[in-house]
């Protein structure tokens, strides 16, 4: 495998992993409508990580304009497969980067949500081996 397609297949599984996280995100931020703050998960791709962020539900909003945006903590942005985009003291805001671009907008739960899963969902993602 060449080192460009590594590099495709790395950036495809970061953001199938950073998607699980965001799901579980959408349903704290249904749940936190009312909340000055709420504590979302870090949206990193370490399978590992369990830290948190406090921040506004117009602040997660801001990170949810886009399917390729995802919340992460200073220090767990992993240039290979993301970029930040911008970011504070608490959170960066990271858009990712090649194949991984499409997969975060497949794996995006609002369109799911919405009833309008994109064009062969599933069977581009599933293709990778990981």
């Amino acid at each position: 495998m060449s080192e460009a397609s590594q590099r495709e297949a790395q950036r495809k599984r970061a953001a199938k992993n950073q998607s699980l996280f965001r799901e579980v995100n959408e349903r704290i931020e249904d749940l936190s409508v009312n909340a000055a703050y709420s504590s979302f998960i870090c949206e990193c791709m370490d399978e590992g990580c369990n830290e948190s962020v406090s921040m506004t539900v117009e602040e997660y909003e801001h990170v949810r304009a886009s399917s390729n945006q995802f919340l992460v903590l200073p220090g767990h942005n992993v240039e290979a497969v993301e970029h930040v985009i911008e970011g504070n003291e608490r959170f960066l805001i990271v858009a990712k980067l090649g194949a991984g671009a499409a997969v975060a907008a497949q794996l995006d739960p609002r369109d799911r949500d919405r009833g309008s899963d994109p064009p062969g969902f599933g069977s581009t993602v599933s293709g990778d081996g990981g």
